[in-house]
Order: C-alpha cells, then structure tokens, then sequence
C-alpha cells in the first residue's frame, strides 16, 4: 500500500490506510478493512490528526454485533471497496468428484484441447495448448485489460496489479498462463497464441485467487477452467487449505455486482463456502462530503 501512495499506522491489531491528497495535502481520507480487532478510540485520534474527511471500515466477518458501529458514528454504505460476497473453497475436500458435472465436462474438454490430448478447430485451424508458471506481470496484465475491455469492465490500475505482485513475489505469488501453438495454413511453423492467464497470492494457510484474464480465443476454448483447476492443484502442493475465489454477485449491492452473475455461475459450479461480509460502514468527519456522498446514492 506505501508502493500507491497510502500511509499505514496502527490502531490495536487494525492496519489503518491513510492517504493525503495530492493537492489538498491537508486532508485525507482513511481505510479500514476485514481487521481482527480494532482500537476505535485510536482509530479516532488517526482520523482527526490526519484530518480525514472520512473513515471508511470494511468489518471482517468475525464481528457479528455492528450495532455499536451506529454509536460510534459509522453509517453503512453501498460503496464496498473489498468483495462483500465471496466464495471459498476447502482444498482439503476439493477434488474433480467434488466439482459439479458441468464443471468436470468443461474441465476435461480443456484438457483434451490445451493439453494436447486432443485437438480442437478454432476458424478452420487446428491447434493444440499448454499452461505454464509465468513470472511475466506485463503479460499478465495484457490479457487483464484486453479481458475487461472484453467484459466492459472497470480495467483495474496497472500500478494497483504490478505491486500487488511484487508485494508477494517471490514465494507468495503466483502466474498461470494459458498459450495455444495454433497451424498456420500452408506453413510448417505453428503460431503461439497467449489464451488466458491466473494470478493468484497467498499468506498463512489461504490462497486468493486475485485475477483472472481470458482472450476471445481463450473463452471459446475453456482456458478458464483449465486455469482455475491447474491453480488449485498448485495450492494443494504448496500445502494450502482455502482457495478464496475472489468475490462473487452479492444481492445487497446490485449496482457494484450486476456485470457478475456469469462468472458467479462459473465459480459456483467449483463447489465451496459462500463467505457473506457485513458490507461497508463510512464515518464521515466533513459534513459536506457527507452531503455529496448522500446525494450521489441516490442515483
């Protein structure tokens, strides 16, 4: 978080974010997220010494009673920077039985073609594929932007993904990529195409499964599920327990969620925990930002 800007201080076990304007150094605002305890009282000395505009807390699913958040001044919010709704998988008990049928077909059809058991026909040209590890982020991030160009996505910033992974590199990060070696008519030497990528983190006894990108060319071919399901064989090898798939469609918050519902279908087909966050709660010490904010809700 230094890397983008962000300050981090302390307030009992919580990390709290700060970050300063570029201009307007004097102000700031704050984040807070998923801690396992927090010194509310010294989040508030942060708050005011930094002069933030607002605080924003993302409660970890462990705080079950968010009554008290309403006393100390926190309402919610529908703006969750972090996935509210997610779903994790137990890889002690994941196993291709486990999976739903569709799942296991479309798997094994991946593999038959990306593999080189088989062959498949893509405009008329036979190709066949592999999946490596990759350490390639500028790559990575290639088929990241071509992918949310392709879905209409926000198209995540380049900074945010680079030092995400050299923050876990290089034992706790991890690059899959996906290349199809395609025939080229009339010639002997056959074109490689990149089809789709993975890039997963992981600390303590939990992966997450961060980002996922796909060409046209890697959809029609089922490289997600390739990918998804050689990443989960990776983790199980390093030892892991939980593979977090990274958010999935969350009813509460439509507007944030309503491009998800495909790739919720995918992941849910991988079997798994629904993981349900209390959502987001935002303190605001400027009362015309908090007028900006309530009026921008309502549409």
């Amino acid at each position: 978080m230094k890397v983008l800007g962000w300050q981090v201080k302390t307030a009992g076990r919580a990390n709290v974010f700060i970050r300063h304007f570029p201009i307007f150094s004097y102000w700031s605002v704050i984040k807070v997220q998923r801690p396992e305890e927090v010194d509310f009282g010294k989040l508030g000395e942060i708050a005011r010494k930094h002069h933030a505009l607002f605080v924003k807390f993302e409660p970890s699913i462990i705080l079950e009673d968010l009554s008290y958040l309403r006393n100390l001044g926190f309402e919610p919010d529908g703006w969750p920077l972090l996935s509210s709704k997610t779903l994790v998988l137990n890889l002690l008990t994941t196993t291709l039985e486990s999976l739903s049928k569709d799942t296991r077909y479309e798997i094994r059809k991946a593999q038959q073609v990306l593999q080189g058991v088989g062959f498949a026909s893509l405009k008329g040209h036979p190709f066949k594929g592999f999946v490596k590890r990759s350490y390639d982020i500028e790559l990575f991030y290639s088929l990241l932007r071509e992918t949310m160009k392709i879905g209409k996505w926000q198209v995540p910033i380049k900074k945010e993904v680079t030092s995400l992974w050299k923050s876990f590199q290089p034992n706790n990060a991890h690059l899959l990529i996906a290349y199809g070696a395609f025939h080229q008519p009339l010639q002997e030497d056959l074109l490689q195409k990149t089809l789709g990528g993975a890039f997963i983190i992981w600390e303590g006894d939990t992966a997450h499964y961060m980002y996922a990108a796909l060409t046209r060319e890697g959809r029609k071919m089922g490289a997600a599920y390739l990918l998804l399901w050689e990443s989960i064989r990776y983790c199980k090898k390093l030892g892991l327990k939980y593979l977090d798939l990274e958010g999935i469609h969350d009813e509460r918050f439509p507007k944030m969620t309503q491009n998800w519902q495909g790739f919720t279908t995918f992941k849910m087909g991988w079997g798994g925990k629904v993981v349900e966050y209390p959502g987001s709660y935002t303190k605001y010490y400027n009362p015309l930002v908090k007028l900006l904010f309530s009026f921008g809700d309502r549409f």
